[in-house]
């Protein structure tokens, strides 16, 4: 029997080409008319019959909003319209097509490296496909972290924008990222942040400015010491911005991996009182930057602006703090230490806040609450003095 005395069930149609006979299926899919070639069956009554129940299933998943058009037909023309994912997608794919969206969206370089690094810490779940993700395996999953409460947060923050696009796809109905809270299942030990307020003493100060194997470097802990910036707001900080004469340097800029951009708050922009020792830094450092007109600070061995806070870090922090045979705290700490010593001056705390770049003295007493209760009248101000070691020089 030729298939010209076969039976064709509604939507199922054969297609014939020169040296061959395709079956073809019919189907209405978002208000689109669909055809599909089944071009691996012969046209037979068997392959026909098949035809029809693929037909049936299909539009049984149709009805049940569970059609997803990749499944059926990979190759087809048609995902241009209805998009190339498939059910077995990973949840690797999603994180990978979110990033690349933020991308897309020009977000600062630290966000985007942010989010980078929230995609390594997924990497147990990466291959996990998105149908399969459930609340209950996101729950064993925040068990076995060993991170702070706040890193899961921000974890769980990006896998959930990632897996709003599956839903958005058809994979799935619900993010089940929105139906857990990383907090029910940490214990109160583990929320407590690693991150220590860890200032430097004066004789460690003092031992770090003598250990600086260059003058430009000495230049920069030592105004970073006494003006609290961040490293950020360091490789930004331009001759334009300061004024000597009024003894101030303005901050509206920070610098993040190689990328100008405008302080991350409103509070961040600020006028910063320059005391003599920050401003003995900056007399020095005339003899380097001064004349190029555009930033104060630079690594020594390019003749170039510093371009991020790790380079400082790398560069010049950790060879000097290794020389200086200190106990070793991240750049931050000088940060600290400018609050701290600040602190037990019995320094008006809205001013503080202020030179620090907070909007209030509130993020004071939640970092430094312990100082500000230690040092509550009962310190010998005169042991904080924070001592310069004579100019050594260009190096």
């Amino acid at each position: 029997m030729g298939t010209t005395d076969i039976r064709l069930p509604r939507g199922v149609t054969i297609r014939r080409h020169r040296n061959e006979e395709t079956i073809n299926i019919t189907f209405t899919y978002k208000g689109v008319k669909c055809r599909e070639p089944l071009s691996h069956l012969t046209p037979n009554t068997k392959n026909i019959k098949y035809a029809e129940r693929l037909l049936g299933e299909i539009y049984n998943n149709i009805g049940r909003d569970a059609f997803n058009y990749a499944d059926y037909f990979p190759k087809s023309s048609k995902l241009k319209i209805f998009g190339k994912t498939c059910h077995t997608s990973q949840i690797k794919h999603y994180l990978c097509e979110y990033l690349a969206i933020c991308q897309t969206r020009n977000l600062s370089p630290s966000t985007i490296r942010g989010y980078k690094k929230c995609m390594e810490a997924l990497r147990d779940l990466h291959e996990v496909r998105a149908a399969d993700l459930t609340p209950a395996l996101l729950k064993n999953w925040i068990k076995n972290q060993s991170t702070v409460l706040k890193t899961i947060r921000n974890q769980l923050s990006f896998l959930r924008s990632a897996m709003d696009e599956a839903v958005i796809d058809g994979v799935i109905p619900m993010n089940p990222v929105s139906l857990i809270k990383a907090s029910r299942y940490r214990s109160q030990q583990s929320e407590q942040s690693q991150y220590m307020v860890d200032p430097l003493s004066p004789d460690e100060v003092s031992t770090l400015l003598r250990a600086a194997g260059n003058q430009q470097w000495e230049n920069l802990f030592l105004f970073a010491i006494n003006t609290g910036l961040r490293s950020s707001e360091l490789c930004a900080l331009a001759w334009k911005d300061i004024d000597f004469d009024k003894r101030k340097a303005s901050i509206h800029n920070a610098s993040v991996v190689g990328v100008l951009k405008t302080t991350k708050t409103r509070a961040g922009k600020r006028k910063v009182d320059l005391n003599g020792d920050a401003l003995t830094a900056l007399t020095r450092q005339k003899l380097f930057t001064f004349e190029k007109g555009e930033f104060v600070f630079e690594d020594p061995k390019t003749c170039q602006p510093w371009a991020s806070a790790d380079a400082i870090r790398k560069k010049a922090w950790v060879p000097t703090v290794k020389k200086a045979g200190i106990r070793y705290r991240n750049p931050y700490q000088t940060r600290h230490t400018f609050a701290t010593r600040h602190i037990s001056q019995g320094a008006n705390l809205f001013w503080l806040a202020s030179q620090m770049g907070h909007k209030g003295p509130e993020m004071l007493f939640r970092h430094y609450g312990a100082y500000l209760e230690e040092y509550d009248g009962h310190t010998d101000r005169s042991a904080i003095r924070l001592t310069v070691p004579p100019s050594k020089g260009a190096a």
